[in-house]
């Protein structure tokens, strides 16, 4: 497979056995899933999840209200070592860290957000976290910028920031004042100002609309907030890109 697909899906009956020519991560948001891989049994919930490795027959059932992400991803984006942690025993106590980026990704697709490339760029951050070893914090900042890149129109807000990144709002400031000489929010603001510039540049969607993706209460919000940041306005932005020679 050329990309990393991810699926919400529910579970009623069960299903017939199956195995796939990928490493298939289930991974429950809510409700009770009970999965059989290869012989080993157990009961999946928002706090474990279960990797199914590549070409292992498996089968799940459950009885109740569940709804599960369902990560599909080439072997070859898997480590070693975490396909050798879980090849006699699949399933997974999911840690903070990990319930936090599937959660994260639950709130992509339920807003219509995600694509290929969200996928494509979330699931080695997802995958790495499976390693269960919390990592320090300025390598779980990097996870965030990461995960903030990938779609700075979330409602991204300080306190968000620093939950997804395991600190306090005050240390989350602090680390970035060091690291990166800005605040978060400057940063945050930056980002969504490129991603803004990239949808006038290369889509059709008007500008009221992008305001309204990028989280502006009106067009005339985004056009000051441009005219700060760039010395241009929307309009001016998209003419100029249009006229430049192709």
């Amino acid at each position: 497979m050329q990309t990393t697909s991810v699926d919400l899906r529910s579970y009623r009956h069960e299903t017939p056995r199956e195995c796939h020519p990928f490493v298939q991560i289930v991974l429950p948001v809510a409700g009770l899933l009970d999965i059989d891989v290869c012989g080993h049994q157990d009961r999946l919930s928002p706090s474990k999840g279960v990797l199914v490795h590549r070409n292992a027959s498996h089968t799940q059932v459950s009885r109740v209200p569940n709804r599960s992400l369902v990560v599909d991803v080439d072997e070859q984006k898997v480590s070693a070592q975490i396909l050798d942690r879980f090849s006699s025993r699949p399933f997974i106590p999911l840690s903070p860290q990990t319930m936090r980026l599937s959660h994260y990704m639950h709130q992509m697709i339920q807003a219509g957000e995600t694509d290929a490339k969200a996928c494509d760029a979330w699931a080695p951050i997802l995958i790495a976290s499976l390693a269960g070893e919390y990592p320090d914090v300025i390598s779980r900042l990097h996870v965030l910028k990461a995960l903030v890149e990938i779609d700075p129109f979330m409602p991204w807000s300080l306190e968000r920031m620093a939950h997804h990144a395991g600190i306090s709002a005050s240390r989350l400031h602090a680390i970035f004042r060091e690291q990166f000489d800005e605040t978060p929010h400057a940063w945050l603001c930056d980002i969504r100002m490129k991603k803004i510039c990239a949808l006038l540049a290369t889509s059709t969607l008007p500008i009221a609309e992008i305001a309204d993706k990028a989280g502006f209460s009106d067009q005339t919000a985004l056009t000051r907030a441009m005219r700060r940041a760039n010395g241009t306005t929307p309009a001016a932005y998209r003419r100029a890109f249009s006229e430049r020679p192709q």
